[in-house]
């Protein structure tokens, strides 16, 4: 049997991320098997005093940190410089999360790194990026929610505007870190190359507004929070039953047909008002009334179960602890125990090559003994070595 190799083996990563964005990509690298080295200052990441705790440590970091080692650098000190300046002649990649100007000012531009590891791809996420008038702003996932106008759209149906429940605003700049990354390293593996990686939160938001966005680029109608309903298709939301909510999911012509039928009223797909998804769209409130009278002598469970037999996407709204809960969960392995007894959350991707198991996150300069060793290593400046690309 052949044995599996980590997908990401023999990349080094350093990681100077703090609390979310940053260390989130840090975080995913390491699930992929890279060598990932999360560097702190003496007073640790803000992240170690986020609650909740467990056994007296943040559960928030060992989330995003597990499957790193930790070393503490005083970047503000000569040493601690001189330290780091060796590290990224021996490093694949470091991704920070800084104010731009940051390490700048600590001797790290751009161009310093670079010309330190001319293969080295690092990553930079910030709240606005490195140019712009609010480049040099400093933002927090609410701030640039706000301003990417996605709080604009969530919220009850007419508003008032509100935060998406988790903090978007830096998962999705972390994601998209790690793909330019693995784009980085891809190319790299063909010109030797290392290159510079400008990620900002606002950017990251504003890419995936997705229709909202062309509704605002291409239409003046307007574009406000519909609640948990879609704005252009319907039926596309939740929906009262007996006794529970339903999701429901309909936006082609032939599964509303299915709907129709699967509860009774296959005239429905005859009434000019549900006619097409556009006209369904448009008469939404209506239809969500005929929808609901139809739904009201069913349970939840049965309204499920006769729609899924129909083929029509649905299913419960089920809260936080009994999504974790649920067999579909536990079945892909979506909540994994850490040797102490500690609980955390597994992977979004299932891919030969990502590490079956979960280390701890490192406690605050666990790994300070290895720094020694990794400054005996040759550096990463010439046409590399085997196994530092992909």
């Amino acid at each position: 049997m052949r044995e599996q190799v980590a997908a990401l083996g023999g990349i080094r990563v350093l990681d100077l991320g703090r609390v979310l964005s940053a260390p989130l990509c840090g975080r995913i690298l390491a699930d992929l098997g890279a060598e990932v080295i999360k560097i702190e200052p003496p007073s640790g990441d803000d992240g170690r005093r986020f609650g909740p705790f467990y056994d007296g440590v943040s559960s928030y970091h060992r989330l995003l940190n597990r499957n790193k080692l930790g070393i503490v650098l005083d970047l503000k000190s000569d040493a601690g410089r001189r330290t780091f300046t060796e590290l990224i002649k021996r490093a694949d990649v470091l991704v920070e999360n800084f104010r731009p100007g940051v390490l700048d000012r600590l001797g790290f531009p751009p161009a310093r790194l670079l010309e330190l590891n001319p293969r080295l791809v690092a990553v930079a996420i910030s709240g606005y990026g490195r140019t712009g008038p609010l480049a040099d702003r400093p933002a927090y996932d609410l701030i640039v929610q706000a301003a990417s106008g996605l709080m604009s759209v969530t919220g009850p149906d007419g508003g008032p505007a509100a935060r998406v429940g988790v903090s978007i605003g830096d998962i999705v700049p972390g994601m998209y870190a790690v793909t330019a990354v693995l784009a980085a390293l891809h190319e790299r593996a063909r010109s030797g190359r290392g290159q510079y990686v400008d990620v900002a939160m606002l950017d990251g938001l504003l890419s995936i507004l997705e229709s909202v966005a062309m509704r605002a680029l291409l239409t003046d109608e307007p574009v406000e929070p519909t609640g948990s309903h879609h704005a252009i298709s319907a039926p596309f939301g939740t929906f009262a039953t007996r006794d529970e909510p339903i999701a429901i999911a309909v936006a082609n012509d032939t599964l509303f047909a299915s709907l129709a039928t699967a509860l009774g009223h296959p005239e429905w797909t005859g009434d000019a008002r549900f006619g097409t998804d556009a006209d369904r769209g448009r008469n939404r409130h209506e239809l969500r009334k005929e929808l609901e009278a139809a739904l009201v002598g069913m349970t939840r469970d049965d309204a499920i179960a006769a729609l899924s037999d129909a083929g029509v996407p649905c299913g419960p709204v089920l809260d936080v602890r009994e999504s974790l809960r649920h067999p579909q969960a536990e079945a892909r392995g979506m909540v994994r125990t850490e040797a102490d007894g500690f609980p955390t959350l597994g992977s979004g991707f299932r891919i030969a090559g990502s590490r079956a198991d979960t280390l701890p996150a490192p406690a605050l300069g666990q790994h300070d003994d290895l720094i020694a060793g990794w400054l005996d290593e040759p550096v990463r400046t010439g046409a590399g070595r085997e196994g530092t690309d992909v």
